[in-house]
């Protein structure tokens, strides 16, 4: 069972429900219509150990909400993401978990991608650790703490890419790098640390999302991080 990382890991891949009628917009890089479904595999790593999950992604196509068109996702959690288009980006403005009724909307609506991706195209991203973690008195990870979140600086590094996950290989892969820099409060003897994030995805076109990784170098005695990579198994449309 995927844990709750698995439902943070993808601001830019999450899914929901079955469908509803309507076409989708031509979006080649993140596709939005219903029915499509994607599984990966999720392998982390930091210096308190070592795991493999996997983890899936359904697309649910188009809903009407306060007279805007929004393209709904879920995740195997059962987590819910709502998706629009604005500016000539493809924007999560918000989600809904198992226990929701109605979808809770973020504070400040987030660009998962360029609509048309273009070589240098550059975006800003709000993000959280993935893999840093409290290591003594007791293990906890950073996924809910608020100083330690940040704003990946996104870019379009690359348009032309052949990548290579257990899915197949993909051609003309786009591919986006963002990195942050973070100060991590990791030992009161010495004083903070500073953390540069590293964050790649890569984009198949027709399909969508295929890999990420997730750098968060950190190991003192309190506080670690890792690394984070997902790929592509299966999917299907």
């Amino acid at each position: 069972m995927p844990t709750p990382m698995v439902l943070r890991l993808l601001t830019a891949s999450a899914a929901l429900l079955i469908s509803a009628c309507g076409s989708a917009p031509d979006t080649p890089y993140f596709p939005l219509e219903s029915g499509r479904h994607w599984t990966y595999e999720l392998h982390e790593a930091n210096p308190l150990g070592e795991k493999t999950e996997t983890f899936e992604i359904t697309s649910a196509g188009p809903r009407e909400r306060d007279g805007s068109t929004y393209y709904l996702r879920r995740n195997s959690l059962g987590t819910e993401y709502w998706l629009k288009l604005d500016g000539g980006n493809i924007v999560r403005t918000g989600l809904r978990t198992t226990v929701e009724v109605d979808p809770r909307d973020d504070a400040v609506p987030r660009t998962v991608l360029p609509i048309a991706p273009k070589l240098g195209d550059a975006w800003e991203q709000p993000s959280q650790p993935f893999i840093m973690e409290r290591a003594v008195p007791f293990r906890e990870r950073f996924l809910h703490h608020d100083s330690v979140r940040f704003t990946l600086a996104m870019k379009i590094t690359a348009v032309d890419e052949d990548v290579t996950v257990p899915a197949g290989t993909f051609k003309h892969c786009i591919k986006a790098e963002g990195d942050a820099l973070i100060h991590v409060l990791a030992d009161p003897r010495l004083g903070g640390s500073e953390v540069v994030v590293k964050h790649t995805e890569w984009y198949a076109p027709g399909v969508g999302l295929i890999k990420l990784h997730r750098e968060e170098p950190l190991e003192t005695t309190q506080i670690v991080g890792g690394d984070v990579t997902m790929e592509l198994l299966s999917y299907e449309r």
